[in-house]
């Protein structure tokens, strides 16, 4: 049975204090020492081929990384591996139709106490998150209990709406069609590697772990052992 290491990271384009060398660097030790033998990012595979020349460039020492949370930990991590490239397992997904601000709207007009309940776990989300290191940060978001509570972010924007405006149910289908696809690439992949270490957004995290975790495919390992 294929073992995978699925890591949630921050966005480093909105959060850039997060960037620390001496963290990233002590990270990309910790997940190298579990062996992968693959690494793949949630990226679309159209951009594989240019993401794994800047791999190459980055490892050559001919480059510099960009604020990508996803090739700064995954770059790092395989250029401490014999790791030659890194695969796309992402799938793109048009999120505008209907958006989730034409979701918030829906609530904020029809259904307000929804729509507190909703704010509510949101700010819990927002207080779980320790954004006073990376570690710390990349604790939290990778924790049972903060995806626990995206999860139930979700389950309370599934029911915005009403039976004729799916409004809150039609947002998620394209947001599970994303990671259902994404779900399924991680594990086509598990069917030639055996030891495999997938960086994700923390946002696709609580769907990709039910998924996988679920699968009987795939044996998912505990984050917290490289976190911390």
């Amino acid at each position: 049975m294929s073992r995978l290491l699925l890591i949630g990271t921050p966005n480093f384009a909105v959060q850039s204090q997060l960037i620390e060398e001496a963290a990233l660097s002590e990270l990309a030790i910790s997940f190298a020492s579990f062996e992968p033998t693959l690494i793949a990012i949630e990226k679309n595979y159209y951009v594989e081929e240019e993401v794994n020349r800047q791999l190459k460039a980055y490892r050559d020492n001919e480059s510099t990384l960009l604020y990508d949370a996803l090739e700064q930990f995954a770059f790092r991590t395989a250029s401490k591996t014999d790791i030659p490239t890194l695969t796309m397992v992402d799938e793109i997904v048009d999120m505008s139709n209907p958006s989730l601000d034409q979701v918030f709207t829906w609530a904020e007009e029809y259904q307000p106490e929804l729509l507190k309940e909703i704010i509510s776990i949101k700010r819990q989300a927002d207080q779980w998150r320790d954004a006073s290191s990376l570690t710390a940060y990349m604790t939290r978001i990778n924790d049972p209990g903060y995806i626990d509570l995206l999860q139930q972010l979700h389950a309370s924007l599934n029911i915005v709406g009403d039976r004729h405006h799916q409004i809150g149910s039609s947002w998620l289908k394209q947001w599970y069609e994303k990671n259902l696809s994404v779900a399924a690439n991680i594990e086509r992949l598990g069917n030639q590697k055996e030891r495999m270490l997938v960086f994700v957004s923390e946002e696709s995290l609580p769907i990709l772990t039910d998924l996988l975790a679920q699968s009987g495919r795939i044996t998912l390992e505990a984050s917290s052992s490289y976190l911390t």
